[in-house]
């Protein structure tokens, strides 16, 4: 939209070439302000002016429809390009959404992959399975089909190639191998998917903030970001030809074995400066390794001007476009320890850069949407734990530098002692193994004489054992969920209460959590304590006061959103579930950011109330004399004169009014013919101004009929005078009473209020 703007104010700049009678100015849509006469035209449409240099991807006699190849979605927008694939696609041009004609067999917004069952696009569309090349392949791990003979994926195998090969898991379309090869820290090579995985996403949609993100320059000296609240994006501007980056904050970072061979995503938009990508657009530092990419493949332009996302696969695959290349253990070893993640911003001298939407596809050990990409490693001796990342009981690393990635050897410790799994340092090198005394499962050797063997405390028939050089028993296996050296409290994530029998469960907090924080739920309760995406509740399952959406949306962006209300016209933090704002009385709109009653009137209104206050001083005043408070009469008296001086103050306010109205009269005749597109807004601006004059109007004769409703007041109280003063008479006798005069003030107090 920013775009359309831009164009629209290029276009208003130009000089105008009108008829050469003079008539009427071009009729462009505020694409061009140059056109020409054409009778042509004129015969077959009434219309004979023809518009030259339509901007904006626009053609046509009035520059009215986006040219072939470009849509936009609403009239006004810019229109955009449908980058239709040139096989796959029935034509260059998409409808209104973006969206292409896809020849037989093929999918996509953009008509640029396959359909399930179909292969080999070419302009032809794709081919089917089993019919022309009579192939009953398994599309996910299929490369090709010759001559009615499938061939099979790198890591797949099968006459359908529709099982992994040995030593690799987890078939997959989206994977160009088909299958990934067990990881296992180097350690196994047999592994299967695990099952007790879900999809997570690591996202930042800066919804409050820059979410920890910051800047940087080449040569890592620190660059100013900023953040959007309109936009909800963060931005970083150049002012000199230098690349500039977004630099991830440590959500992002650390251990992300789970997001191999998943994607990095965002959307990005570039406004000026150069547009060619660099190979060094995206950048991942980590395990002393380093891996970059361009946005886009070689000879393509970066839009201007246009957010668009774009994806990068994590793995070393050659199509997922990192450089250099590294082989599977060594982008394994990056990804185990990642230490930074940068985007570049920036693009050659006075360039802005901005991202929205940073989703890392990873995985959590929680109940969910199934992530079969985690596997569960089938460990050789002398290694365990899921991923064998763990030396066994009487091992240790032999490179301790190398974490995981080293590999385990047994213990040298004298006299068959146990030793540390990651220094070697031996616990007890001078125990006799002839001593030790063998304790059925379920039961501990005692280190207190007389050594016999006792009941594990754990419960559930589990094992345990006793720390070495110490008393302290500690269970070996807790139940899920279940921490401490009885498996007496539930683990953080958990909550429940294994001391009264009550199993650890999982917190239910809908995914509204960061992952990796410490005391996100209550351990007893289960309450969720710290809700993020703006949501709230006891499990998170609600949005917070000013904000609407589907808190238990999968995707971050579709959860909960801020509120766009008018801070004036809008009840406080509140909106309704699909955004719509909540009106006080007296405004609408979209937004409640228009008024229905002209902010002007507010002092009009104050002082008919002011005048409504003394009219009842007046009326208390009359009741004093009614009793026979003769005193009174001259403090009537002066009452009065104060009521008739707000009148005036009054009447003066609908002069000016007045006046106003017929400054606004002449502005909205200057406004005339500046276009169709703001014609119904002049139209309900004139309306406002009519219905101001009638106001005033009556204003202005509300305040006539009240003076002389005063004057005659004055004159009845100067000829009763002196019988007030001896005898009671009702304030009601009075030709213009009281009474009269408060039912005229509170006329024009209700005239006030419309």
């Amino acid at each position: 939209m920013a775009t359309c703007w831009l164009l629209a104010l290029a276009a208003s700049l130009l000089p105008a070439a009108l008829s050469t009678s003079g008539g009427e100015a071009c009729d462009c849509n505020g694409m061009s302000r140059q056109c020409v006469f054409d009778w042509q035209l004129l015969m077959e449409t009434g219309n004979g002016y023809r518009c030259l240099g339509c901007l904006g991807n626009t053609e046509g006699a009035h520059c009215e429809r986006c040219k072939e190849g470009y849509y936009r979605q609403r009239d006004g927008d810019c229109c955009l390009p449908c980058r239709c694939h040139p096989q796959g696609s029935l034509s260059t041009q998409c409808d209104s959404n973006g969206r292409c004609s896809c020849r037989s067999g093929v999918m996509g917004e953009k008509c640029d992959r396959c359909q399930p069952g179909f292969h080999s696009l070419s302009e032809a569309g794709c081919q089917r399975y089993g019919q022309s090349q009579l192939c009953a392949c398994d599309p996910a791990g299929t490369a090709d089909c010759v001559s009615g003979r499938c061939i099979c994926k790198v890591g797949v195998t099968g006459e359908r190639c529709d099982r992994c090969k040995q030593n690799f898991y987890n078939l997959d379309a989206r994977n160009p191998a088909g299958c990934s090869p067990c990881f296992c820290y180097g350690h196994s090579s047999s592994c299967v998917s695990a099952e007790n995985y879900s999809i997570h996403k690591i996202t930042s949609s800066f919804q409050q903030g820059p979410e920890g993100w910051t800047g940087v320059h080449e040569d890592r000296s620190p660059a100013e970001l900023q953040w959007s609240p309109r936009h909800q994006d963060v931005f970083i501007a150049a002012r000199r030809w230098e690349a500039l980056y977004f630099v991830a904050p440590a959500k992002f970072l650390g251990n992300q074995q789970l997001s191999y061979g998943q994607t990095l995503s965002f959307d990005y938009r570039l406004d000026r400066g150069g547009r060619l990508p660099s190979p060094h657009d995206v950048i991942l530092e980590g395990g002393g390794l380093r891996v970059t990419a361009p946005f886009l493949p070689s000879g393509k332009v970066l839009p201007c001007g246009v957010s668009e996302t774009y994806t990068f696969r994590l793995d070393e695959h050659p199509s997922s476009k990192w450089s250099p290349r590294l082989n599977y253990l060594e982008y394994r070893r990056l990804l185990g320890n990642l230490t930074a993640l940068w985007i570049r911003a920036t693009f050659g001298e006075y360039s802005t850069g901005y991202i929205d939407n940073v989703t890392l596809v990873s995985a959590q050990p929680a109940a969910g949407v199934l992530a079969p990409w985690v596997e569960r490693c089938q460990c050789p001796n002398g290694y365990q734990g899921q991923f064998c990342e763990r030396c066994a009981a009487g091992y240790r690393r032999d490179a301790p530098h190398m974490g995981p990635f080293s590999i385990c050897v047994p213990c040298n410790c004298h006299g068959g002692g146990i030793c540390d799994p990651d220094t070697g340092e031996c616990y007890s090198g001078d125990e006799n193994v002839g001593n030790i005394i063998s304790c059925p499962f379920g039961f501990y050797r005692d280190p207190r004489p007389p050594h016999s063997c006792r009941a594990c405390p754990c419960g559930h028939g589990q094992s345990c054992s006793v720390l070495p050089g110490q008393e302290e028993v500690v269970c070996d296996h807790c139940p899920p969920g279940a921490a401490g050296p009885s498996c007496e409290f539930c683990a953080d994530g958990y909550f429940g209460d294994p001391a009264a029998s009550q199993p650890c469960r999982p917190c239910q907090c809908n995914g509204n959590v960061e992952p990796n924080a410490v005391g996100n739920c209550d351990r007893r309760t289960g309450e969720c304590l710290k809700c993020i995406y703006n949501t709230a509740g006891f499990h998170c399952e609600r949005c917070k006061d000013g904000f609407f959406g589907n808190p238990l949306a999968p995707n971050p962006a579709d959860k909960c959103r801020a509120c766009n209300c008018n801070s004036v016209g809008a009840e406080p933090l509140m909106c309704r579930n699909d955004g719509s704002c909540i009106c006080k009385p007296g405004f609408g709109g979209p937004n409640c950011e228009q008024s229905e009653c002209p902010t002007c009137y507010s002092q009009v209104k104050a002082q008919v109330d002011l005048y409504l206050q003394q009219l009842q001083e007046l009326e208390l005043l009359s009741s004093e004399v009614q009793a026979g408070g003769g005193a009174v009469g001259q403090e009537l008296e002066g009452k009065m004169q104060l009521a008739e001086e707000t009148l005036q103050a009054i009447l003066r306010e609908a002069l000016s009014l007045q006046a106003s109205d017929r400054s606004l009269e002449s502005r909205v005749t200057r406004l005339k013919g500046q276009g169709s597109t703001c014609q119904s807004r002049l139209d309900d601006a004139k309306a406002a101004v009519e219905r101001l004059m009638s106001l005033g109007r009556q204003y202005e004769r509300q305040v006539q009929d009240t003076r002389r409703l005063l004057e005659t007041a004055r004159l009845d109280l100067s000829r009763s005078g002196a019988s007030l003063s001896r005898a009671a008479i009702p304030v009601s006798h009075f030709p213009g009473g009281s009474n009269k005069i408060l039912l005229l003030a509170q006329e024009a107090l209700s005239l006030a209020n419309r």
